[in-house]
């Protein structure tokens, strides 16, 4: 069997989307905005009245506004069905409703990991987190806004930096260093709902941080239905690529899924 898709492992530290989550820190909540960090939303030339919107607030209304379980969220089972190169794998999961994942009836250890972790992905997007739980002392900066109305955010931490990109208060793009890898995330795609988006389609991309040159290419794109009032993963397909020519490619399909 081949190995798993080599970048697979890196989205359990990634948040986008694709929910796109970032570090949580145990000190106590200090959030700080830098006297930079606001743009000008819009201005009324008749009253001379303006309104200033902090980069702060700006990717707050992006956070907020990403689709995630309620604390209610009961947990489910479903079959998983992987084809991964030329082999086929059928076996059982069962997500939780504490966010832990089991499978079962995969022998093969490198497949049962590769479901694991697309769902351990997965439930990092969905996990509802207050933003001043997740973002303690967290200090956001405004870089810039494009001609489109995009917003380029930094933020910085006690141990990472994040930059990002927003536009209609959604994330679509994050940018973060792993390690000796710097992993960029574009959302190509997302699906609106009543309780917010969801990332649909992504693209990571692999650099040295150095050189800044390109190591590797995923590109993910998933499917969900809304089961019992919940929105739940049915299908994924991730393909790999190096110097542009696809290298591998997986397929997930989730069913028989039961709350």
């Amino acid at each position: 069997m081949k190995q798993p898709l080599k970048y697979q492992f890196w989205h359990l530290n990634i948040s986008l989307t694709v929910a796109l989550v970032s570090i949580t820190f145990i000190t106590q909540i200090k959030t700080q905005v830098l006297a930079s960090s606001s743009i000008l939303l819009s201005r009324n030339t008749g009253n001379s009245s303006t309104t200033v919107i902090s980069a702060l607030d700006i990717f707050r209304k992006a956070y907020e506004n990403r689709y995630t379980w309620n604390p209610q969220f009961p947990g489910y089972t479903a079959i998983i069905e992987l084809k991964h190169g030329n082999k086929y794998y059928r076996g059982n999961v069962i997500v939780k409703s504490d966010m832990s994942v089991q499978v079962t009836g995969i022998d093969e250890e490198e497949a049962r990991q590769m479901v694991e972790i697309s769902l351990k992905t997965m439930l990092t997007h969905h996990r509802r987190v207050p933003f001043s739980e997740e973002h303690k002392d967290s200090t956001f900066k405004l870089v810039g806004t494009d001609k489109t109305g995009v917003a380029e955010i930094i933020e910085q931490g006690q141990k990472t930096e994040a930059r990002y990109k927003i536009f209609h208060n959604q994330l679509t793009q994050v940018n973060r260093i792993l390690g000796n890898t710097a992993v960029t995330v574009d959302v190509i795609d997302s699906e609106k709902t009543s309780e917010g988006y969801l990332a649909t389609r992504y693209r990571s991309t692999f650099r040295q941080p150095q050189t800044k040159q390109i190591i590797g290419v995923e590109e993910s794109k998933d499917t969900y239905i809304k089961t019992a009032g919940y929105y739940v993963l049915t299908h994924q397909i991730i393909h790999d690529f190096q110097e542009g020519q696809l290298t591998d490619m997986a397929e997930f399909r989730y069913i028989n899924i039961q709350l």
